[in-house]
């Protein structure tokens, strides 16, 4: 008993671990997709000027995220659970493009890199460079890789994510803890008899509930883009691109007045009241 023990110890752990495993791989490609998305957000309000275009980068910037989610759920932003008509009613896309992009064969977060792609090479098609700020002659070049590799990054994180969701884990997995749970159980029951009696069903009974929800918090955590308690927060991931973008759109001019050394007073910024994207970040002692 004491050998299938240890063996059955070593397979749920094992199999633990695994799961573990995958969503802290799926919470770390998540805090990049922020980080590289909000850089993108900030490149775009201090190399670009063309307040269309960069607003127009700033919506598929957050429209990237929420469709990154709507995906990793199975679902189209159109859906019933899809965020697609309140972005909508929040200005972030029109119903034209929303319908374009339910319409689109391609995976939707894609669509969005395409579209910001896009609007990375109308800047350089604007003549005489006039798409750029000033002072940025000699660095259009580095920009350009600079938003091509962030572009290439958000690729790759999507997919990396799309590819934790697809895999799940083997199914011998399962097998093997599930075979050695039933194995380590009905031995233990006989041998555990012997020692101390009528109490046997009421030990084997407790130890088995709390290997089984070890065994059930493993399961969930296999697909953590879920909207169970133990799955990433990914409503509040995009909340805080949401915020974060609109924040670097609005904080624009006062960042440039300070950068050169302004003299003038830089008046506080105004935040839309419509605005309700927002996600409390506590303070670590």
């Amino acid at each position: 008993v004491s050998i299938i023990g240890t063996l059955f110890v070593f397979t749920l752990i094992f199999r633990f671990n695994a799961c573990y495993d995958r969503w802290w791989e799926a919470r770390i490609f998540w805090g990049d997709i922020i980080s590289k998305s909000l850089d993108l957000g900030i490149m775009n309000r201090r190399w670009f000027d063309d307040a269309e275009l960069q607003n127009q980068m700033s919506r598929f910037l957050v429209v990237y995220s929420y469709a990154c989610k709507a995906l990793l759920r199975g679902q189209s932003l159109t859906h019933e659970e899809g965020d697609g008509s309140a972005l909508v009613a929040r200005g972030l896309l029109s119903q034209q493009e929303l319908d374009l992009m339910d319409s689109s064969p391609s995976w939707q977060p894609f669509f969005c890199l395409e579209v910001i792609r896009a609007i990375v090479v109308q800047f350089y098609g604007i003549p005489d460079m006039k798409g750029f700020k000033p002072g940025t002659g000699t660095l259009q070049a580095q920009i350009f890789r600079n938003f091509d590799n962030n572009i290439k990054d958000l690729v790759t994180l999507i997919g990396n994510c799309v590819r934790i969701r697809a895999s799940g884990l083997p199914a011998s997995y399962d097998a093997i803890t599930m075979t050695s749970f039933i194995a380590f159980f009905l031995l233990a029951s006989v041998v555990w008899s012997a020692a101390i009696g009528w109490m046997t069903p009421i030990v084997v009974f407790l130890a088995s509930m709390i290997i089984m929800f070890l065994i059930v918090m493993g399961t969930k955590l296999v697909d953590p883009f879920g909207s169970d308690k133990v799955d990433i927060p990914l409503e509040c991931f995009c909340a805080t691109i949401e915020a974060q973008v609109h924040a670097i759109d609005q904080r624009g001019k006062s960042i440039i007045a300070v950068a050169s050394n302004s003299k003038k007073a830089v008046r506080p910024l105004a935040v839309r009241s419509e605005s309700k994207a927002t996600f409390h970040i506590p303070r670590l002692a």
